[in-house]
């Protein structure tokens, strides 16, 4: 089902761009000062993602009951920088080259997940007065185009910027999964977090993500926000 809606959000977003990039590039001085850059990767304590080359972090990482995966798979248009299984025993191996295939994989053994995704080259957003939700409203013309029905959509606090987030429930075979998706945006990029959850393991899955749509921050270097 995921892999149908990515293709024709990719054809969706194609229109956007015909006839109409990204991240700001951090620098090394402030002040005359040398600032150390942002690093890419997981932290040392495991709580914080950082993102070098699209200017973010996100704090508050589940430490325990899940897996990590930091290696990235780009598409077309976006990209994957982070997946997080939510495994009871913490032994989900990630084997796949895309990680497009291992979300298949989790969805078939009813396993929720976590996915963050960088949109850059996005060249209508810095004309939009509310970049964040017209990223957003870009995503839900995709699920209205299959009659999916929007359960709730609602502003939502970053560490320094305003983003949005909506929710969907889809039937995915014989189960019902849940979608929450928080969408935030700087010049030309979009950022996206999603959680993916059979419905009954929703309600407890919102532990995990809502820190981390409060946690996600946009970053030019250390010391300048």
């Amino acid at each position: 089902m995921k892999a149908l809606f990515v293709s024709v959000f990719s054809v969706l977003v194609l229109l956007w761009l015909f006839g109409c990039g990204g991240d700001d590039t951090p620098t090394l001085e402030n002040g005359g000062k040398t600032v150390k850059t942002i690093e890419t990767g997981i932290s040392d304590d495991g709580i914080t993602y950082f993102n070098k080359e699209y200017g973010f972090r996100i704090c508050n990482l589940p430490t325990s009951g899940c897996s990590v995966c930091t290696r990235r798979y780009k598409d077309e248009l976006e990209e994957t920088v982070l997946l997080i299984a939510f495994t009871a025993d913490d032994k989900w191996t990630f084997e796949e080259t895309k990680l497009l295939d291992e979300e298949v994989k989790l969805e078939s053994e009813s396993i929720p997940y976590v996915t963050v995704s960088v949109m850059g080259s996005l060249t209508w957003l810095p004309s939009k007065p509310d970049a964040a939700k017209e990223f957003m409203n870009l995503v839900i013309e995709l699920w209205e185009i299959y009659g999916i029905e929007v359960l709730s959509r609602k502003p939502v606090a970053g560490v320094n910027t305003t983003g949005y987030e909506a929710v969907v429930s889809l039937p995915m075979g014989d189960t019902v999964w849940m979608v929450k998706s928080a969408f935030f945006a700087k010049h030309e990029t979009g950022y996206s977090i999603w959680l993916w959850s059979p419905e009954d393991k929703y309600p407890g899955m919102l532990a995990y993500i809502d820190p981390m749509i409060a946690g996600f921050e946009l970053l030019g270097t250390y010391g300048q926000q």
